[in-house]
Order: structure tokens, then sequence, then C-alpha cells
């Protein structure tokens, strides 16, 4: 993995992108900030032909993945891509924080033991009485929360993600949740991978079903065997 560009003084273009300069390179604001994570193909598929990121996602977009989750507080994942992609919360990991306006316990936090404080379930008002029983006895009732009304309110569930400590804030979609927080100015940085590949049909993007305008600036791109990886400022 090499580096083409970087917007922090010092860095030289074409240098061997080691463990040290990619925690520097994505490293969190001393602040904090809420970054997005996603990887996609040439054609701006954000999915392989199954339906999942693991299709087209490789290695080089795992170093990434697994770095961004290793320096971030907390992961924030809609239902849908919870159950698609299977992510469960294991003992070790950040919280991993589930939105889902059904109040749907996603499969993989069903299939093993699930560790007090590393799942939270964020439903809304008036969900599902007997869904929201179950969520409450599986995580604990201080890791259900009701946000909104009718939809999930995704600022508020940051400005409490923020009140308990949580100032790197890091998100995996889906694409509709992703879609959202950039309509409302929520996302302060974009990690996006893209790989060699070409895939058709009429798969989603990254952000899918909202429409935005956004610019961005680029903070670094790498290169690794014709996959790019970078970070923008949104």
């Amino acid at each position: 993995m090499r580096l083409l560009s970087s917007d922090l003084p010092g860095m030289t273009p074409g240098a061997a992108a080691d463990d040290a300069l990619l925690r520097q390179l994505y490293s969190f604001p001393e602040s904090g900030a809420v970054r997005s994570n996603f990887v996609a193909t040439l054609d701006g598929a954000g999915t392989g032909a199954d339906g999942l990121t693991g299709s087209i996602n490789n290695a080089a977009d795992k170093v990434v993945f697994d770095l961004n989750r290793e320096l971030a507080d907390v992961v924030v994942v809609g239902a849908a891509t919870l159950e698609a992609e299977g992510y469960g919360p294991s003992a070790g990991t950040k919280p991993l924080v589930g939105l889902s306006t059904r109040c749907l316990i996603p499969r993989g936090w069903l299939s093993e033991p699930v560790q007090q404080g590393l799942a939270i379930l964020v439903t809304v008002e008036g969900a599902e009485p007997k869904r929201l029983a179950q969520a409450r006895e599986l995580l604990g009732e201080e890791h259900v929360w009701t946000v909104g009304a009718g939809q999930v309110d995704v600022a508020q569930v940051l400005v409490r993600l923020q009140q308990h400590g949580h100032r790197r804030i890091l998100t995996e979609g889906g694409p509709r949740v992703h879609a959202e927080l950039l309509r409302r100015g929520l996302i302060d940085e974009l990690a996006l991978t893209w790989v060699p590949q070409l895939v058709g049909g009429g798969g989603p993007r990254i952000a899918h079903g909202t429409d935005f305008t956004l610019d961005v600036r680029l903070r670094h791109l790498m290169e690794s065997d014709g996959t790019l990886l970078g970070l923008w400022a949104c």
C-alpha cells in the first residue's frame, strides 16, 4: 500500500503506508468526529451481486475496515445491514449500535451470548411492545433506546452517544442510513475504498434513497494493487 496524496504536513507521495502511517492518516480529530466507512466497485456498486459487501472487499480494504473500527469509540449500523452482513457484538470489541425502526434484533445478536454494553438497539417511541420487551431482556433495559417517532432520529442518536462519552463515532451504513446522515450534514468524514471490480445490475450505491448534493474535500488517497483507499472531509 502506498500513499498518493495527503493534506497532512510532511507526507511524501509514493511512501509505503506502514501501520504507523496508516494510524496517523486515519486518526480521528482530537475533538471527535462522525466517520462513515464504505467499499464500492468502480461502477459504483455498494455490494456484490449477492447483495453483500464481503463479495467486493479485499485485503487492503479489510486493513482499513479493521483500523477504523479499532480507532472508533462506537460503531453505528442500520438494522438491514446488520441482518444482511450478520454482524454480531463479541467480547473485546467496541459497542455496536443497531438502528431498527421495527425493533428487530439482528440474527447475529441472537447466535451468541451478548456481553452487556457491547450491543445497543435503538428503536422508536411506540415500538411493538413484545419486541421491545425481548430486546430489553436480551440486552438490558439501559441498552435499548427509543429515539424518535415513526423513524429513528439519527441526529439524536449521535447526541446521545456523545453524551455517553463516544466522541469517535463510526458508521457503516447501510446506504439509506448513510444517505440520511449525509443529507442532514451529520457526517464529518467519509472513508471510501474503490476495488478494481465492475458489478452490473441495480445494486445500491453507498448512499441510497435520499436526494442531496454535497461537496467534499480529499484528505488522503492511497493505492494497493489497483485498489484506491481515500478519506474525505464532508
